[in-house]
């Protein structure tokens, strides 16, 4: 008898034929990756030949399921982001020849990562968005530079860019995405020009913020690791635009370098995706940054969009983050509503996110987190009761053994 109870214990327990004990599950074979390895994009040198290559897997946009995102578009007939216009708001930008004479290459590499051209011999994917019409306003010339007696970028400098390019509207085409992978501070000035270009019908992405690196930075006082409550929502801009898509940074550990605010609305790697550099080859963008982040949410949104051009930016941002990684539940002040899914935005019938074309109001979200005083004793209830109820149909099979022993 001890040993039919000792199988009987040691057995997966069926009840009215469903399995509720331990299951065999088959072995799935693992996926190995490489993260890329290769000259830093913005440590290139940019007249440097021997720096041109890099080795490994674009593992950020391995994560993002990009190449099937892409291959939803090839099977449509399209190129991925074809009839969308993405202007990239950074340092300098000369074409992705490369171009020695420039200080920076932070908008090369933002500008690769939405539509650089693949590497070959050893093959990387790079782009997210080949099909896009590619266009850069430069409005400073590297960052945490002093320029005019003031650190850069600016807020006077970019809302006099962003103004421009809101002048500029009609001519940039139906679908316009906007991505600002920089921060500044608020002005009235740059609250405006942003406002002008959200109302216009833009897609406007920018970074939610980084960590500075030494004292003196922007935001000042913000160095080291977070602390508790953190919440730098309002000071980045354009990030802190209720009309902005702010995004942040979805990697692991990534806690000592970008800032945590409860503006941010969408998330992606933002470190290990491969690019293009000045000097007109390939580089992996590190350390993780909300400007890399903000770049791969731009270019899965003009991918997005190529495969939806009915809908409008307000739509585009709807589906978005409906579709993403937290699947419409409560935002966090790190990922916000979650990583973005390009796969997921482009099969997912639009209407049933009830989204309908209409003057620009902002999209229906989901509400922020709160803190759950009970969610400690709820965690404990629920488990005791899945004990306690595991336990009593244990006692229900042994009952009849136990009997015929007495």
């Amino acid at each position: 008898m001890r040993l039919g109870h000792a199988l009987v214990l040691g057995a997966a327990v069926t009840v009215a034929g469903t399995l509720v004990g331990p299951a065999v599950t088959p072995p799935v074979a693992a996926v190995t990756l490489a993260a890329p390895v290769g000259p830093s994009c913005l440590d290139a040198d940019a007249s440097a030949t021997d720096q041109l290559k890099v080795k490994g897997d674009n593992t950020a946009n391995l994560s993002l399921h990009v190449a099937q995102a892409q291959a939803l578009a090839t099977k449509a007939g399209k190129v991925a982001g074809q009839g969308v216009t993405v202007v990239v708001v950074d340092t300098p930008f000369g074409g992705y020849p490369g171009s020695a004479d420039l200080p920076s290459g932070h908008g090369y590499a933002v500008a690769g990562i939405v539509n650089g051209a693949d590497q070959d011999a050893p093959a990387v994917s790079v782009g997210i968005a080949r099909g896009v019409a590619l266009q850069s306003r430069d409005f400073y010339d590297a960052p945490e530079r002093t320029q005019d007696g003031q650190r850069t970028p600016t807020a006077a400098a970019l809302a006099t860019t962003l103004s421009g390019l809101a002048d500029q509207r009609a001519g940039l085409g139906d679908r316009v995405v906007v991505v600002v992978p920089a921060q500044v501070p608020y002005s009235a000035e740059l609250e405006a020009a942003v406002g002008r270009l959200v109302d216009a019908g833009v897609l406007l992405v920018a970074a939610s913020g980084d960590r500075p690196a030494d004292e003196g930075g922007f935001p000042d006082g913000y160095e080291g690791d977070p602390d508790k409550g953190e919440d730098a929502a309002d000071l980045v801009w354009p990030a802190a635009h209720p009309g902005v898509v702010a995004v942040g940074v979805s990697t692991p550990d990534s806690s000592g370098t970008v800032l945590r605010s409860s503006a941010i609305d969408l998330s992606a790697p933002g470190v290990d995706a491969v690019s293009r550099a000045r000097n007109g080859g390939w580089c992996v963008v590190g350390p993780p940054s909300t400007a890399w982040a903000a770049a791969e949410v731009a270019g899965v949104a003009a991918l997005v969009w190529s495969m939806h051009p009915d809908e409008d930016a307000t739509q585009l941002r709807t589906r978005l983050e409906q579709t993403a990684s937290g699947n419409g539940g409560p935002s966090s002040p790190i990922t916000g509503y979650g990583v973005v899914q390009p796969v997921e935005a482009i099969q997912r019938d639009v209407a049933e996110m009830g989204a309908e074309k209409q003057d620009r109001v902002e999209p229906a979200r989901p509400p922020r987190a709160q803190a759950d005083a009970l969610a400690g004793a709820r965690h404990d209830a629920v488990w005791w009761g899945l004990g306690g109820g595991a336990a009593l149909v244990v006692l229900l099979i042994l009952r009849p053994l136990l009997s015929r022993r007495r």
